[in-house]
């Protein structure tokens, strides 16, 4: 292996003029064939300026011209162009120079097979290195000729000539199914790397990631596993020079167990495979199989300043990327002597984004408590929009009031997609939280993290226990997630009701790792009352509204039951009183239940919105707290919405509107937005007040953990005011009437 001097100035261009008839004249210029259909004219008196025609017009481009010099300090030239297709091929050229004078006529029909040692005779180091990179890099390139074998072996055979015995690189990891990683002792000299050629049988492919160079001189290269052929060559051309290596065996190794065994270049090499393959993580299930495993298995160091003595002790806590450019961050800063100013991001040595106009702070207790109440902390998220992809070493820079900086080494959170929704929606204390910071942070983090989330979703599993119901009126769909201590109370009321034979029964699991637990107790109740069941089990949890759309899917009923898990009806025929409104005035689309709470009190008599003290939109249940025969909850009427606890939609209108909106996060106004939906169809919603069951308010959402953490309430019902603000106060407008001077 070799270092040669390079040159920069090799003309790889084509040239134009027009053509002078002149007498043929002498010349010891020699001509050959090339693979690849190229024709090569070498010389050592030509001018570079000649130009190839024929019929007094330029060959098609590209034309190379290249000066090659020689060990006895002349200069060898060269002109390459691609023989033509048909009779063309067989025509003369002439080789004209500026005045227009033809210096030479090239015959190429009998032109001699080029041997390489021809080209690589009596060239010094320049001249060696100038041919390497115009036959392996620019002709191959020009030409288009990766996939030509023919070419590939000319190739190999001129560098076995024009470089001494070649080691080999050492085989490290399978990286990935495609990729390996070798190592190989490449000059400290060579310079930044340009190209990477990696020549085999079928043709000449280019390494598209550049080499890590460590401070030891070892050098490690991605490449192909397919490219890695016995007898093939690597060319690492550089700034100053290349280098000529063997390819190894291929490795075995996992790349985990490679970095576990070689811990003193794990963070380095780390680094340097996650930038490489960041590009290839949407397209290659391998790639993205393994830039998760390192996040898991070999995460990245996380550097803080949390030093008790430190004049300013920070810390990241979350780094969150929401798939859609952007990326969330949250830490804290104790700066008890005010000398941070501003703060950035920067991933690797792309360009810092500030923070600074872009975050909200807030106060931290729990960092005052821990470092003993020495200077107050604040607590910071911000959203940075237009990050890109993570792709290098992730560093949140603070700015010093001199232009000084602190960084803090950040490692990019790893999750599903819902665990980081929720830990961004965990992020800031409810308390703290604002419309403006919804609005400017938490949105545009979790809305792309939602989707993603939805988007992994796969038709749910059904298991149907007895006979389904023929041509049933009524489809109950209950989603069931986590809480199953109320269905042998509402499995039991259904028993004794008649009107069950005209219903089929839908439950429908959001938390599937229940699947097993949940078909073995409904098989004893669906065998100990004769009643037909049907189970969907969702392929995650995807929270209300997407559970009761799975329902609605396969439902066949006229009308829909949306019944929660913890909803019990106090008698038979209740059913029929529910749906009652529906089947007197078609253009009545719902209907709601008065629901009581397990001390008698009233717990929904309907639905009103209203704004609280900060302007945002509620959702409040008429006389909520009431005496169950508290009289107007007693009365029949139009409401503007009725609660999704126990709420009977005709299934048409139902699919009309879409089901329910599946954007709301885990659960929460979608009952509302479904009840705004009917109305802008020009539909009506009634409250039932003899339709009577009991309600134990909540009890599935609560055990929720992302939910009990985070401000999706909030951000759900920031989300309704947003799309809903015009409705809902022009509905209230019309129903205001309705309960002035009425409690609730």
């Amino acid at each position: 292996m070799l270092v040669h001097p390079i040159d920069r100035h090799a003309d790889r261009s084509g040239s134009s003029g027009a053509h002078t008839p002149a007498s043929e004249a002498g010349s010891d210029a020699l001509c050959f064939r090339l693979p690849g259909g190229l024709v090569a004219v070498q010389h050592g008196t030509l001018p570079v300026s000649l130009r190839p025609m024929r019929h007094g017009r330029l060959l098609p481009a590209p034309v190379v011209k290249v000066v090659l010099p020689q060990t006895a300090g002349t200069d060898r030239q060269l002109i390459v162009w691609r023989l033509a297709d048909g009779p063309a091929g067989t025509e003369t050229v002439d080789l004209v120079d500026p005045s227009g004078l033809t210096v030479i006529r090239i015959d190429p029909s009998r032109a001699q097979p080029m041997d390489p040692g021809i080209l690589a005779d009596g060239l010094d180091d320049l001249g060696r290195q100038r041919l390497v990179r115009q036959v392996v890099v620019v002709w191959r390139d020009l030409f288009q000729l990766r996939h030509d074998s023919d070419y590939a072996r000319f190739c190999r055979r001129l560098l076995e000539l024009v470089t001494p015995p070649l080691p080999e690189l050492a085989a490290e990891a399978a990286v990935t199914r495609h990729l390996s990683l070798v190592s190989g002792d490449l000059p400290r000299d060579l310079g930044e790397v340009s190209d990477i050629a990696v020549i085999g049988d079928q043709g000449i492919d280019t390494a598209r990631y550049r080499p890590l160079q460590t401070r030891r001189g070892r050098s490690f290269l991605l490449l192909e596993r397919s490219s890695l052929t016995a007898g093939g060559l690597v060319v690492v051309v550089g700034a100053q020079g290349f280098a000529v290596l063997r390819p190894p065996v291929l490795p075995a190794m996992p790349f985990l167990s490679w970095l576990r065994r070689h811990r003193d270049l794990a963070v380095s090499m780390r680094a340097f495979v996650m930038r490489s393959l960041e590009e290839a993580r949407e397209n290659d299930g391998s790639t993205a199989a393994l830039l998760r495993e390192l996040d898991l298995f070999q995460p990245a160091p996380r550097r803080n300043l949390t030093a008790r003595r430190s004049p300013v002790t920070a810390a990241v806590e979350l780094l969150v990327a929401d798939g859609e450019g952007g990326v969330f961050v949250k830490g804290w800063v104790r700066d008890p002597h005010q000398l941070v100013v501003g703060a950035s991001l920067r991933f690797g040595d792309a360009e810092a984004l500030p923070l600074a106009g872009s975050w909200f702070r807030f106060p931290r207790p729990d960092i005052d408590k821990a470092y003993a109440g020495r200077a107050a902390a604040y607590g910071f998220v911000a959203h940075v929009p237009e990050a890109g992809t993570m792709r290098g070493e992730a560093k949140v820079g603070l700015e010093l009031g001199s232009g000084g900086m602190l960084e803090l080494l950040a490692r990019p959170t790893s999750g599903s997609a819902a665990d980081l929704r929720d830990a961004v929606l965990g992020g800031i204390p409810p308390e703290r939280l604002t419309t403006e910071v919804i609005a400017r942070i938490v949105a545009p983090a979790a809305v792309p993290l939602h989707r993603r989330h939805l988007a992994t979703r796969r038709a749910p599993d059904l298991v149907q226990l007895g006979a389904p119901v023929a041509a049933p009126r009524y489809s109950i769909i209950v989603p069931l997630y986590r809480n199953l201590d109320y269905l042998r109370f509402q499995v039991g009321a259904f028993a004794i009701d008649p009107e069950m034979a005209r219903a089929e029964l839908i439950f429908v699991l959001d938390s599937p790792e229940q699947r097993a637990d949940l078909v073995h107790f409904l098989s004893g109740l669906s065998q100990l009352y004769g009643i037909a069941m049907t189970i969907l089990v969702m392929s995650g949890n995807f929270g209300y509204a997407a559970a009761n759309n799975a329902g609605a899917a396969v439902a066949r009923g006229d009308y829909l039951v949306l019944l929660n898990s913890d909803v019990v009806p106090e008698e038979s025929g209740w059913l029929a009183r529910l749906a009652a409104p529906l089947r007197r005035r078609p253009r009545v689309l719902a209907s709601g239940a008065r629901l009581l709470f397990d001390d008698q009190s009233l717990q929904h008599a309907g639905m009103r919105f209203a704004r609280d003290a900060g302007g945002h939109w509620l959702n409040l249940h008429y006389h909520k707290g009431a005496p169950r025969e508290f009289l107007p909850a007693l009365k029949a009427r139009a409401v503007p919405a009725v609660t999704g606890a126990a709420l009977l939609v005709r299934r048409q209108a139902f699919l009309d509107v879409g089901g329910f909106t599946e954007d709301y996060i885990i659960g929460d106004y979608e009952d509302s937005d479904l009840c705004l939906k009917l109305h802008a169809l020009g539909g009506e919603i009634r409250y039932c007040p003899d339709a009577v069951l009991y309600h134990f308010e909540r009890k599935s959402i609560n055990r929720h953990a992302g939910y009990q953490r985070s401000v999706a309430g909030l951000y759900n019902r920031w989300l309704a005011g947003q799309r809903w603000d015009g409705a809902m106060r022009k509905l209230m407008e019309r129903f205001e009437p309705l309960r002035k001077g009425v409690a609730g």
